[in-house]
This record gives structure tokens, sequence and C-alpha cells, in this order.
């Protein structure tokens, strides 16, 4: 959130300073119409932030840079164990289960009982909300132990395809509360199973069986 935060500014004051000077140093109908191309940069910037953020996340990291990757095992793994806690949580079958190139398993939910989405099948309110959680959960994992998230683009890529297939319309204003409480949400559930999180995602990294994972949550 303070990726976005600080890019609206840098973008927002990047632009007025831009736009001042072009007035200030071009000749007078150049500098009026490059003004007005500058001034639209912002307005596009939040267009896009509100209703594609995961867009704005994947410019905000490709301009940030890959970072250091020192931990990115045992990042990879919070992730991943938030996402199949908060899964298992709220109640959502488990798709898939299996080892990634990294060695990491991943954890992948049908969207409900009835199974996985489809084209022809829309998301009911409930669903939307349970996914919206399990969603935001490996973002909020990593901020809680790491104090920031490398695998927000990915979360908010498959947060958009929800929101795209609900039942009930959303307009950005809708979602964006909703991505709020789906992180609160997954925030309160993290933290209050934070023994368990751990345990998770020290079994992450172990590769251990879902059984031996499911018996984490249940013990």
């Amino acid at each position: 959130l303070d990726d976005f935060k600080y890019g609206t500014l840098y973008v927002t004051g990047g632009c007025s300073i831009l736009g001042v000077a072009a007035l200030a140093f071009l000749p007078e109908n150049i500098g009026a119409t490059v003004c007005y191309l500058v001034a639209v940069i912002p307005i596009l910037w939040l267009g896009i932030g509100s209703t594609a953020p995961a867009a704005i996340a994947n410019l905000i990291a490709a301009v940030k840079g890959g970072g250091d990757d020192t931990n990115r095992v045992d990042r990879v793994c919070r992730h991943e164990a938030a996402h199949f806690l908060c899964g298992y949580m709220c109640g959502l079958p488990i798709a898939n289960y299996a080892t990634t190139e990294e060695n990491v398993p991943r954890v992948e939910f049908h969207y409900s009982a009835e199974g996985p989405a489809t084209a022809s099948r829309e998301l009911s309110e409930d669903e939307v909300n349970a996914l919206t959680v399990v969603a935001m959960s490996g973002s909020v994992a990593e901020a809680m132990e790491f104090g920031k998230a490398g695998g927000v683009n990915s979360d908010l890529m498959e947060l958009q395809n929800i929101f795209r297939q609900s039942a009930k319309f959303l307009g950005a204003e809708k979602q964006q509360d909703l991505t709020r409480w789906g992180a609160l949400t997954a925030y309160r559930l993290l933290n209050t199973n934070k023994q368990k999180l751990d345990d998770l995602a020290d079994a992450f990294s172990k590769q251990k069986s879902i059984a031996e994972c499911v018996g984490i949550l249940e013990q």
C-alpha cells in the first residue's frame, strides 16, 4: 500500500512540475498541449489503479527491480502457508497441492464446495468474500513477517479474476473496500493462528504431505 501511495505522490508531483515547466519554457501552443497531456497521466494512474491494481503493482515492481532474494524460499513458504491456512479456515476444498520449481509446495483451492468456477457459473457474494480473504492472505503473511510483501502482484491478479466472475457487479470503490476487508480479515485469521502459521510454513519448507499440513491445522 505504501508503494501505491508514494507512487501516486511521485506521479502527481512529477506531472505537476512537468506541466509548469512546459508552460514556462516551451512555445505557447506547444507548452499548453504538453501541459494538457501531462495532466492526464495522474488521472490515468488513478483510473487504472482503481480498476486493475495488478497492472500498477507490476509497473512499480519493474521500476523497483527484483530486490533481495536471500530469503525468497522463506517468503514463498510463508506466503503459500498463509493461503493454505486461510483457505482451510474459510472452508474451501483443495483443488491442487504440488511442489513448484522452487521446491516449495503450492496450494490451489476450488472456488467453492461446488468445485471449480467456470465461465458459465458466476460467483456468489459468500464465495467472493472467502476467495478475497484467501487471495490477500499470502501478501499479508509476508508483510507480517518480513515488513513487505513480494508476492502481491500475483495475488492482485487473482483477485481481479475473482471480481470479474462475481454474480453481483463490483465497481471500483466496492473492489477497493473488499480488498481492504480481505486483507484485514486475513490478518486477523493469521494473527490469531500465528503458531499454526509458523508450523505450516516450516512444514512447507520441508515439503510435507497435505495430510500432515491439515494435521497441523487440526491440532
